[in-house]
Order: structure tokens, then sequence, then C-alpha cells
């Protein structure tokens, strides 16, 4: 070790769910000193037990504390450790930030509290959850609110030593684009799911790829999202308003189709402002559709083949057949290597579906 770098920063986590033990798995295998506490002695020690940090000392007096608990407690708990711990910078990892940044200012306690979100998570979630990379290339949101620069550089370096991407915003702008583009879709992905009641298992067998896709995150965390709603709720109450009275448009239009493809239009449109790869401009691949058997080792296999060929794949889905033992899988790659690819996956025996 160099002797002249600066000692890394201590930090100590308050909650080790999902987000809490992975983010002290992150840092300890940086190196950082970090201590973890939950309230529930189990769920401690599990967090501790796979690495996501020590137990902490009498007298603990860490830099940068992270609370890291559910969405309803998160602003008691941001205070409670502004005060039990004053000379440490408080961060959070709340998706909702103006309710936590108006308890601090409540206290008189801004100088010492930076708002953050890391924008990444899983469709499970608790302790035996957590992984080091979660945030690996995800954004990581940084509200200031006011604080001294050092404060914000701390939790900064939390996320870059964590690989995240970080974006700095205010509470009230991150608010109101979270409603939009994570916690509405949220409620769709929901409403989708729960519109498939009463389908008998025949008429599921039916489901594509476009319905996993529209409710991979149905799966999630009733409690959270309720806690979320609440916190969020106007800003949401407006996001859920625009999705309402698009449905609503198309459902009552006299030509159904000739609303519908309107929609659908206007929904390309904003689909192409969704940064791309290396948040550029989203670019269209092609999509070739590989026919494997489903059995170890034939992902491998072709992943194999299609390296041999030189060619970049910037896009993979799988899905299975529920009635035959074969998945789909969905390349998607540059157009103008799409023939050769085509012609090279042939001569090495697969079957492609298109």
């Amino acid at each position: 070790m160099n002797p002249s770098r600066a000692p890394l920063p201590h930090v100590h986590i308050v909650g080790a769910g999902l987000i809490g033990s992975s983010i002290g798995i992150g840092l300890s295998a940086e190196g950082w000193k970090v201590t973890i506490e939950d309230r529930n002695p189990k769920v401690e020690r599990i967090a501790r037990g796979i690495g996501a940090g020590h137990a902490p000392e009498a007298g603990l007096k860490p830099d940068l504390v992270i609370v890291a608990v559910p969405p309803s407690v998160a602003a008691d708990e941001v205070v409670s450790a502004l005060r039990k711990w004053p000379s440490a910078v408080v961060t959070d990892v709340a998706s909702v930030k103006e309710p936590l940044a108006a308890a601090v200012e409540a206290v008189g306690l801004s100088d010492r509290y930076v708002g953050s979100h890391p924008m990444a998570g899983r469709e499970v979630s608790g302790v035996e959850s957590a992984q080091g990379d979660l945030f690996r290339a995800r954004p990581w949101v940084v509200c200031a609110n006011g604080a001294p620069a050092a404060a914000v550089d701390l939790v900064r370096g939390v996320a870059e030593a964590l690989g995240a991407d970080v974006v700095t915003t205010g509470a009230a702008s991150h608010d109101a684009a979270v409603a939009r583009t994570s916690h509405a879709p949220q409620v769709a992905s929901s409403a989708v799911a729960a519109s498939l009641a009463g389908l008998d298992p025949e008429d599921l067998a039916l489901a594509g790829q476009g319905l996993r896709d529209v409710t991979r995150v149905a799966a999630s965390d009733p409690g959270m999202w309720a806690d979320i709603a609440r916190l969020n709720g106007d800003h949401l109450r407006g996001a859920l308003d625009r999705i309402v009275e698009d449905l609503t448009r198309v459902r009552d239009a006299g030509d159904i189709g000739e609303a519908l493809a309107e929609l659908v239009e206007r929904g390309r449109g904003e689909l192409a402002r969704i940064p791309g790869k290396h948040g550029g401009r989203q670019r269209h691949w092609t999509e070739i559709v590989v026919i494997a058997p489903d059995k170890p080792g034939q992902l491998l296999r072709l992943l194999t083949d299609v390296a041999a060929v030189d060619v970049n794949i910037e896009d993979l889905t799988i899905e299975h057949s529920p009635r035959q033992r074969v998945g789909l899988v969905m390349l998607s790659i540059d157009p103008a290597r799409a023939p050769e690819l085509v012609a090279a996956l042939n001569e090495r025996g697969w079957e492609i579906a298109s």
C-alpha cells in the first residue's frame, strides 16, 4: 500500500437489506472500512457473514452513514443518524428525495445531509439477494440539498467506487422524473399482470416475450411500492394521469385501430429518446432468433460460435417454449453483420427462426 495515500473513509450502513448489503459488499471489496447494522439480528448476522461489513465498535465515529431502510421510515432514520453521529455526513438510498430533504431542513441539519438514490435493484429483495456489483454502470443520483462540496464528494466517492454513473440533480426534479421513468412503469407493469386474472393455464401458454418484458417488474415487493407511492403521490398521480388519458382515448375512439396507431407512433418517438449504448442515441439493431436446445452448455456454445465470427451482441434475451424443450435466443446485432452471422451459425448446425 502507498503510505502517502489518504485512508479510505469509514462508512457505516444502517439497514442490511438488498441495497445496504450490496453497498457493503462492494465497498468492502474495494478496501473500504465498512460497518453495518440492522434491527433484525438475523439479517444483520447474514449481512456480516456475506462480507457486507463488520460489527460497529463502541464509540463508533464514521465519516459517512448510509441509511438503507424502507422509504416509510427513511426520513426518521436519517434525522436520527444526523443526531447520533454529529461529525458524520449522512446519506440515504430512498427512491423519493423531497420528503427526506424537508425533514432534515426542519431540524436544521442540512449541512451534513446529501440525498442519494442508486437506480439499481432486483425483482427479489432481502439480504440473501445482495451482490457487490449491483450498481456497476447504473445511474446513482446525488442531491446536494445545499450541503458543502466536501460532503457531496464523499457520497459521490461511494457511487464511483461501486462503478455507478453519478447523476446530480435537485430533490424536486428527481422525484418528478422518477415518477414517470420508474414509479408509473411499475404501476403499469403490475396492472398488466393483474389483468391476467381468470385466464386458463392453456391461455397463459400463449404468452410471448412481449408480455414477459412488460410484466418483469410486477414481481416487486408490494409493501415497498406502497411506501414509495405515498411519499411521491402527487408526482405519481400526474404521471398516471398521462397514461390513463392515452388509454382512455384508445378505448373510446371510433376507430380504435387509428387511435392505437397514433399512440404507438408517439411511443416510438419517445422510446428513441431513451439513452442507448454508452449514453448515446438508440440505434436499431437486427434481431436474429436462434432455436437452442434447453440443456446445459448450449448458450455457451452459441456465444462461442458468435464470437468466432467476431460479431458483437448488443442485446440478448431468452424466451423458453412452454411446450417444447427448446429456447428462443434473440440476438440483437449490427444489421450489416446479420447475413454473415446467419450463414456462420447455419454452418455450425444452429437452427435460425428468423
